[in-house]
């Protein structure tokens, strides 16, 4: 059975992804876990005694288990485990911590794109839990619905990591009986058809198989026109740890897909 974490925030798009991850965790055996962080408003904290802080905590929590209960009520109920009203300020840090501890094999949460200039510019929690979550995260656009997971491509820059990252998809999808597709974005020329090139050694990992090489000057526009050419259900990345100018990269190509892209991101790390 797999325990997967889905953190809300009760809003229409959380709602969509919560109808996604209540099928999605029927087909994969799962269990779903809800979670949801409240604080009280720093207006509302530096206006009252420190006495009453305590009372006001306490209802914050009870409305938020009644959101919980009010968010799920309409969903199977062998599929919905713990509601959880956690406190916290650092929404992202609170979801990556609950995972680590109470050790998740999955995170679901959706994902709506940039709103403003501050989310721009720091990012979007959704995708500061990918770059920091120990287990993977499936990000969830709020026009996406759920009709079978049976194509699955992995975005891979051939490396050794990359053996890490088939063994934790082969985890996921065999479950689901999906298709893995393997694909790669080259923006330089020549572009080399023979995948052996790509790897260090010229050592492919086990499990490398049906793969493309697509060139284009951008990796997000390649890889979205894989997707569409390819009718994917769901688009796999992995985040290696490596020296901080891979890293950023990295991270820009996962914010630009999740942020962009109309079908689910699943991202592994290292």
């Amino acid at each position: 059975m797999k325990k997967i974490l889905f953190p809300t925030d009760f809003s229409p798009c959380a709602k969509n992804a919560f109808n996604y991850a209540i099928q999605l965790a029927d087909d994969m055996g799962g269990v779903i876990d809800m979670m949801s962080i409240y604080h009280l408003p720093i207006s509302d904290a530096g206006s009252v005694p420190p006495d009453y802080i305590d009372q006001m905590l306490q209802e914050k929590r009870n409305q938020v288990r009644e959101q919980l209960r009010e968010f799920t009520k309409d969903a199977p109920r062998h599929l919905i485990g713990k509601c959880r009203a956690d406190y916290g300020l650092f929404i992202a840090q609170e979801i990556t911590d609950a995972a680590r501890y109470s050790e998740y094999d999955l995170i679901i949460m959706g994902t709506k794109g940039e709103h403003n200039k501050m989310e721009k510019l720091l990012g979007s929690v959704t995708t500061n839990v990918m770059m920091q979550a120990p287990c993977p995260v499936l990000a969830i656009p709020e026009e996406a619905i759920y009709k079978g997971i049976h194509e699955l491509a992995y975005a891979t820059n051939f490396q050794p990591s990359d053996q890490l990252a088939i063994d934790q998809l082969m985890y996921f999808t065999e479950p689901l009986k999906a298709n893995v597709h393997f694909v790669h974005v080259e923006t330089k020329v020549p572009v080399s058809t023979n995948v052996e090139d790509y790897f260090p050694g010229g050592t492919v990992p086990d499990g490398f198989s049906d793969f493309t090489i697509v060139n284009n000057n951008s990796v997000v526009e390649g890889l979205d026109n894989y997707i569409k050419a390819n009718e994917i259900d769901v688009m796999a990345l992995f985040i290696p740890k490596r020296r901080l100018w891979e890293r950023l990269f990295h991270s820009s190509v996962t914010k630009k897909m999740t942020l962009h892209t109309r079908i689910p991101i699943l991202v592994f790390r290292e």
